[in-house]
């Protein structure tokens, strides 16, 4: 995953909206009335699907695949509402809003419908493959999913995805124009994929332009552009304006990623920084203190505190 991210910057997108067949009535987690510093605390969040193998996304943000009991727990939430969408292979999504009210600890119980359509099913297998890195395959099922329904916007942007990890450029390209002449509710997703796919061309101002334009139609709000501008104009030397990108995005990415912390800390770093670059770094650690980069981690904070 953290190659995926600094490669293609591949996470997951907005669902397409005829997946969405199943809308419960928005759900509120009771235990007294907000207050102004609410906001601030966090809590837990439980949610049960029954499934190995769901995968849980609170505002487009992916958050975890449940485990063999067919739980996931999600250890950081703050007070707030949430889009809530949970992805099982052979179901339906299943889609709610989430209002908490004050961060405690909280079970959100789904039940999911099956569904026999054909290109949902292909799409489902080539997001579930793409997580998991068969990438050749993946693409193999959303091209199967074009067959059976070829305006599925999410399948041909969910295929660029993987034909850009593929080095398949040029296909890629092309099956984003599709993408773009037939979904009008994704655009803002093609766009940062178009980016994505220019920055992997090392075309820093084509990408630019299109990280800026996804971010118009989304409203500000997608952590996979922030974080892709990000990158690009710490490449092309913009470091003060990269790091407000980069900000913007852990804080719309929800402490998913932790190698967001370590891009943080790095372009602070670059700027001499360094107070700053050293809590950039510990974020790192606080969430992945184990992780593949955790002893460099520790190294690089150490000699930044001793100079």
């Amino acid at each position: 995953m953290i190659i995926i991210l600094l490669l293609a910057l591949v996470l997951p997108g907005a669902p397409e909206p005829n997946l969405q067949n199943r809308t419960p009535s928005a759900t509120k987690t009771r235990s007294g009335s907000a207050s102004s510093g609410s906001a601030a605390a966090q809590g837990s969040l439980r949610i049960v699907t029954g499934q190995q193998g769901s995968v849980i996304f609170l505002n487009n943000v992916r958050n975890g695949v449940t485990g063999e009991t067919g739980e996931l727990k999600i250890e950081r939430i703050k007070a707030g509402s949430y889009s809530v969408r949970v992805r099982t292979v052979g179901y339906q999504d299943w889609v709610t809003r989430l209002f908490v009210v004050r961060p405690q600890a909280e079970t959100l119980s789904v039940k999911q419908i099956r569904t026999t359509d054909e290109a949902v099913l292909h799409y489902q297998k080539g997001d579930a493959l793409r997580d998991s890195g068969n990438h050749d395959e993946a693409v193999t099922e959303y091209k199967q999913a074009l067959q059976a329904n070829p305006r599925m916007a999410a399948a041909a942007i969910g295929c660029v995805r993987s034909l850009i990890a593929l080095q398949q450029l040029e296909e890629a390209e092309s099956m984003l124009q599709k993408a773009i002449r037939v979904g009008a509710g994704q655009l803002a997703e093609a766009e940062t994929v178009f980016g994505n796919l220019r920055r992997s061309q090392e075309l820093l101002d084509e990408s630019i332009s299109h990280y800026r334009k996804a971010l118009v139609l989304a409203r500000g709000v997608s952590p996979e552009a922030h974080i892709g501008l990000a990158l690009a104009l710490e490449e092309k030397g913009a470091i003060d304006e990269a790091i407000g990108h980069f900000r913007q995005g852990l804080a719309q990415d929800m402490d998913t990623e932790p190698i967001l912390y370590y891009l943080l800390g790095k372009a602070l770093e670059k700027r001499g920084r360094t107070k700053e670059a050293i809590e950039a770094y510990g974020g790192y650690l606080r969430l992945d203190p184990n992780g593949q980069y955790s002893s460099a981690v520790e190294s690089i904070i150490e000699q930044l505190k001793g100079k």
